[in-house]
């Protein structure tokens, strides 16, 4: 791919929004091209920078993942949506698919699956 997959990352942690940024932006293909701490912050950057995809924590404040992910298909936004969550339940996790995922990672493996989970989606796949 000669142009690089562009990424919104929105995490209400900064810490941990930090350390992901560090992962994806240690593989010369993905580009961060925007931030949030918040989902409504998250919604506003999918709008203006129209990213190939969103990582978004599905518990963030003013609006949750999830709301996000919603907004982005009732709007026909192009950006695939990664889950980034510490919620293990099935229940969430059909939510989160009903809602546009794309792929589901647990938190406590991040570090491991988000550039696998990353370049899977954007070989059209689910991870």
């Amino acid at each position: 791919m000669s142009q690089p997959i562009t990424l919104v990352i929105a995490d209400d942690h900064p810490l941990f929004r930090k350390g992901l940024h560090e992962v994806i932006e240690s593989d010369p293909t993905l580009k961060i091209i925007g931030e949030a701490s918040d989902g409504t912050a998250a919604f506003a950057m999918i709008q203006q920078h129209m990213p190939m995809i969103a990582v978004l924590d599905i518990d963030m404040p003013k609006m949750g993942g999830l709301d996000v992910a919603r907004e982005i298909q009732q709007g026909k936004l192009e950006a695939d949506v990664i889950f980034l969550t510490m919620y293990q339940e099935e229940d969430l996790f059909n939510e989160a698919m009903d809602a546009g995922a794309r792929a589901y990672v647990l938190k406590d493996s991040a570090v491991i699956d988000i550039l696998n989970a990353i370049h899977t989606v954007a070989d059209g796949k689910y991870y």
